[in-house]
């Protein structure tokens, strides 16, 4: 009865602590034709679909004016990698900062499993960025090539602590 009860408080105070991290800010405006490409991960916050990997790269293809494409690669040990693909619909076409991604496996089709992904802060050349979603537990910060300047990658850490993400869980990939 009692891990009952503790079940219920945990379900009913999720949102609660979700919610008092308040909004993701996201980027104004973002121009999508020069958002898509290969971005490489930097670093990100741990999740269970990305514990082997060395390096992630996401590539992104436009493919209508509300949907873009996306093809994730993992690189493990061993010069092994995984792929998976999917779909990001613009959400917020005004901004064009709010999508919402789903990705092609049984899983997620199953279950209809979609994630928030939110474009927080991008450079006006559109070569870092960084990602994350409303619930401070999703964070990526990207770069068009596999390097950023450190006094930038810094500059948009402090940023996500800002925002309330727990930025000392960051892991860096390990490029190559």
């Amino acid at each position: 009865m009692r891990n009952l009860l503790l079940a219920i408080m945990v379900v009913f105070s999720l949102p609660t602590a979700i919610a008092s991290n308040g909004p993701v800010h996201t980027k104004k405006i973002v121009d999508v034709e020069s958002f898509v490409g290969k971005w490489y991960t930097i670093s990100s916050l741990p999740q269970f679909f990305n514990r082997k990997c060395l390096l992630q790269t996401a590539e992104y293809k436009i493919v209508s004016e509300e949907e873009i494409s996306l093809l994730n690669t993992c690189y493990k040990k061993r010069n092994r990698t995984s792929t998976i693909s999917g779909q990001a619909k613009i959400v917020n076409f005004e901004t064009n900062s709010e999508l919402e991604v789903s990705f092609n496996s049984f899983f997620t089709r199953l279950f209809r499993v979609k994630a928030d992904y939110n474009i927080i802060k991008i450079d006006e050349d559109y070569q870092y960025v960084m990602v994350g979603g409303r619930g401070r537990s999703d964070l990526w910060i990207m770069s068009k090539t596999p390097s950023m300047p450190r006094s930038l990658y810094n500059e948009y850490v402090r940023y996500a602590k800002e925002l309330g993400y727990p930025v000392k869980k960051l892991r860096f990939s390990k490029l190559k």
